[in-house]
């Protein structure tokens, strides 16, 4: 009964221990509001919360002003360097901490400043530093801060804090006294002796419980996701606290090995704890920066030096037979290998989303018996270039070309280019001789100042080139914005699988080779879906191609395949388009030549209707008033009547904005 009561208490007091370090931690790094201040702007400082704050800003900033979309990666940019300016450093921490008194810790000092003042300041600071950024900022700001600074904050904030003030005194030392009164209940001359013993092995186990729960929490913190702002603030606040917690942790397990080793009972049990001790430190050491162990070899000797240590740990101190402890040691090793590598993974999706398959042909049933050449289709405009992915300059379409597909558009006028990786991740440079040819294409539609604004930027970040050049689709300079040319085609495979009665069209402005853009097809697993017309045949219908698999035209604006590649269509002998370049609404409504033959042979048959107003500064406005349906209806309508053909091909930009898809309806005649 005694070895029981003993055993219980040791049990608890050991947690009592574990949970005034813990209290204590928190207490001296989270509790002080300096320290506190001087942690936040740490964190604020890391380059995934900046990013994550500056895509933050940018979206709140868009949804104001929408027309600024075409310089989101610029804006971003910004954000994320005002907000990780170290500048800013002495300010946040002056400013934070006297914050953190009055709405965390309740104190009321008359000489701290108003909230509503500090509020103030800090809004001045970023209005100055990023005009544009100022109307991201909630407008009631001022307000909100003026009711924390009136101690409108609850009482339920307060209570935790004093809890955890409390326990970083009480528990240790309502842990020591249970310890030392287990130990004391032996009675006789192996009081004091024993007493000591329990309170060392009673930190002992509150420092190696520690340490395994500051694994547990590294291991389920790294599969936080650092691109989004919650992920990026719970990493960088790990990596800033984590630190003052494994301190805690040595010290603790520290002072309990050195009082269990100078209580023991005999030399040799002695030095048997203490070489257990430095095995287990050795291996905890290992674990927590395996970066610098730098090998796989590393962890595990890091690994199997902390089961070691801790197994003679519990066989020494507990006079579990030797085999017993290794079988436990091993039990335990299963167990948590096989949680380990059961925790769920934070699994992203690329292929398409799964949808069941629509009834008839492109939605409708009217069209399966119609030929290709006699059905509209929705189309965009440069259609890799996405305001919601990253890098994109001039984004002329809202979403990416998966989101694009599953909106109802099947035409993707999409320009591809050579491009090389460059020293920061994301980042593709324009490769070789195309580069001038990129710089002028760019130049010539959004003017000579924005390409020199982000060649500028592009040499202020240090751009260089690495390795070999790759496929990419760009809008004309790859530093305005990329994409692998061969994850889009693996994400149209996949789409077109998960859509099996669709049929869809390539239309590339073709700066990649021929023979390079077949043996990406090819890898992308599509070469059995792309269509090959034969010549002087007539267009099959909907329905035929989807019957026979082959429902994916491509069509190159520059080159062919010719013999060797028949399936990479010469794209102007089989269409022929409108003119494309208006700089604003009114010239593409009112010019005399909106409906002219811009390019393509006359006898081409199938025609592409280029609607797009060039004005990067009103994008959004420009495309809500051109693809309405009295502007976008009425030009498309006059482009057949002036061209005796139908309008197969409507291309536009931001397809979100307007009405494309009832106007294509309109012209298909499916409702």
């Amino acid at each position: 009964m005694l070895r029981l009561v003993r055993t219980a208490a040791l049990c608890v007091g050991t947690v009592l221990l574990l949970v005034g370090a813990v209290a204590g931690v928190v207490n001296h790094e989270v509790l002080d509001a300096d320290r506190f201040a001087a942690h936040a702007d740490t964190v604020r400082t890391d380059p995934d919360v900046a990013r994550a704050l500056g895509s933050l800003l940018t979206e709140r900033l868009l949804e104001e002003q929408p027309d600024l979309g075409a310089y989101r990666p610029l804006i971003e940019t910004t954000a994320a360097g005002v907000v990780s300016s170290r500048a800013l450093g002495p300010l946040v921490r002056r400013s934070l901490a006297p914050l953190y008194k009055a709405i965390v810790l309740g104190e009321h000092d008359p000489t701290v400043l108003h909230l509503a003042d500090v509020g103030a300041v800090l809004v001045a600071a970023l209005t100055a530093l990023a005009p544009q950024l100022a109307v991201a900022l909630p407008a009631d700001l001022d307000v909100r801060l003026s009711d924390l600074g009136a101690g409108e904050h609850s009482a339920d904030l307060l209570r935790p804090i004093h809890l955890v003030r409390l326990l970083s005194w009480l528990a240790p030392l309502a842990g020591l006294l249970v310890l030392g009164a287990a130990g004391a209940l032996a009675g006789g001359e192996r009081r004091l002796r024993l007493a000591a013993v329990t309170v060392g092995q009673g930190l002992l186990g509150a420092g190696g419980t520690l340490a395994v729960l500051l694994l547990v929490a590294e291991v389920v913190l790294r599969r936080s996701d650092p691109d989004t702002l919650e992920g990026a603030v719970r990493l960088a606040a790990w990596d800033e606290l984590a630190t003052p917690f494994w301190i805690a942790t040595a010290g603790t397990a520290g002072v309990g090995a050195v009082i269990a080793l100078t209580s023991g009972a005999s030399t040799r049990r002695s030095r048997t704890l203490l070489g257990a001790s430095l095995l287990a430190a050795l291996g905890l050491a290992l674990l927590i920066d395996p970066v610098r162990v730098a090998t796989a070899l590393l962890w595990v000797a890091g690994a199997v030096l902390l089961v070691t240590g801790l197994v003679l740990l519990v066989v020494t101190l507990t006079r579990t037979p030797p085999a017993r402890g290794w079988v436990l040691a091993a039990v335990a090793t299963v167990l948590i290998g096989v949680v380990a590598g059961a925790w769920p993974g934070d699994h992203t999706l690329t292929a398409a989303r799964s949808a069941a398959a629509r009834e008839g042909c492109n939605g409708h049933p009217e069209l399966c018996d119609r030929r290709y050449n006699d059905v509209a289709f929705p189309a965009t405009h440069n259609s890799m270039s996405a305001a919601d992915e990253p890098g994109w300059f001039y984004a002329e379409q809202p979403h990416g070309i998966l989101d694009q597909l599953d909106a109802g558009i099947r035409v993707l006028l999409i320009d591809s280019w050579y491009g090389r990786r460059t020293n920061r991740a994301g980042y593709i440079s324009t490769a070789g001789a195309a580069r001038s040819d990129a710089i002028a294409n760019a130049t010539a539609e959004f003017g000579e100042a924005a390409v020199n604004s982000a060649l500028r930027l592009e040499k202020a970040i240090g751009l260089a080139p690495r390795g070999q050049r790759s496929a990419y689709l760009c809008h004309d300079m790859c530093e305005l914005g990329s994409t692998p040319w061969r994850e889009s085609l693996d994400t149209l495979r996949s789409w077109l699988v998960a859509h099996p009665r669709e049929v869809v069209t390539l239309f590339v402005q073709d700066e990649v080779s021929p023979a390079d853009t077949a043996a990406l097809v090819e890898q992308a697993g599509l070469l059995p879906d792309v269509y090959a017309p034969t010549a002087g045949g007539k267009w099959p219908t909907l329905g035929e191609m989807i019957d026979s698999g082959k429902r994916l035209v491509v069509l190159m604006e520059n080159h062919g395949g010719g013999d060797t590649y028949p399936w990479l269509l010469r794209g102007f002998d089989w269409v022929q388009d409108t003119p494309y370049y208006f700089t604003s609404p009114a010239a593409l409504i009112t010019r005399s030549d909106t409906c002219g033959r811009n390019r393509g042979a006359a006898e081409a048959p199938l025609l592409l209707v280029n609607h797009w107003v060039t004005d990067q500064a009103k994008e959004v406005t420009n495309a809500a008033r051109v693809n309405a349906r009295p502007v976008l209806g009425t030009r498309v309508a006059r482009c057949r009547q002036t061209r005796h053909m139908l309008p197969n091909y409507v291309a536009v930009d931001l397809y979100n904005r307007g009405d494309l898809f009832a106007v294509v309806d309109d012209l298909n005649d499916v409702h």
